[in-house]
């Protein structure tokens, strides 16, 4: 179950809640007041390393979306998954944004990133990552917003110099591989 609270003044996510019953888990985030995992406060990873890496791709854990609805949408997930294969720690395909989305705010995964999403499917998700240090980025690499529609999603950063290092990675792969458009 996921539940987003938009502003009709500034059409901002200000308040989600992802419950997932069979895992027990309940991500939830007020703008401006942290996320939270059943309760318990996610802090933003510390960032005690000076020497920000030149990599981070390599150590990461990606959910990559697979939208099936459109032959495009397909084709261009297929393709993103072989260009990253060899290029990540794993890949995984969790077919629920709302719930990649949660696991990306709690660390579980390093990135999510999908094409064609509807606000129903991400609200929740935008400020639950946000508030646990994530960025949510269009494919630009610009911060997403309730409309957008092809997104990719990071977990906190490791170090100060790697805030936006994975979804920059990311949109090269992407890029280079012709993963953008549909």
């Amino acid at each position: 179950m996921s539940i987003g609270v938009i502003s009709l003044s500034s059409l901002e996510v200000v308040a989600g809640c992802i419950y997932n019953p069979a895992l027990g888990e309940m991500t939830s985030a007020v703008r401006g007041r942290g996320c939270y995992l059943n309760n318990k406060r996610i802090n933003p990873k510390p960032n005690n390393e000076q020497q920000p890496r030149t990599s981070v791709l390599n150590q990461s854990l990606i959910n990559v979306g697979f939208p099936i609805s459109k032959e495009s949408t397909l084709l261009v997930s297929s393709r993103a998954v072989t260009a990253l294969a060899t290029k990540v720690r794993g890949l995984r395909m969790v077919a629920c944004a709302s719930q990649a989305m949660a696991w990306v705010a709690q660390s579980s995964f390093s990135s999510y990133f999908s094409w064609d999403l509807n606000a129903w499917d991400i609200a929740a998700g935008m400020v639950i990552v946000e508030e646990s240090g994530g960025l949510v980025s269009n494919f630009d690499g610009s911060r997403a917003t309730i409309s957008s529609r092809d997104m990719i999603i990071t977990c906190a950063a490791e170090n100060n110099g790697e805030v936006g290092l994975l979804r920059d990675e990311l949109i090269q792969v992407l890029t280079d591989n012709d993963c953008l458009e549909y």
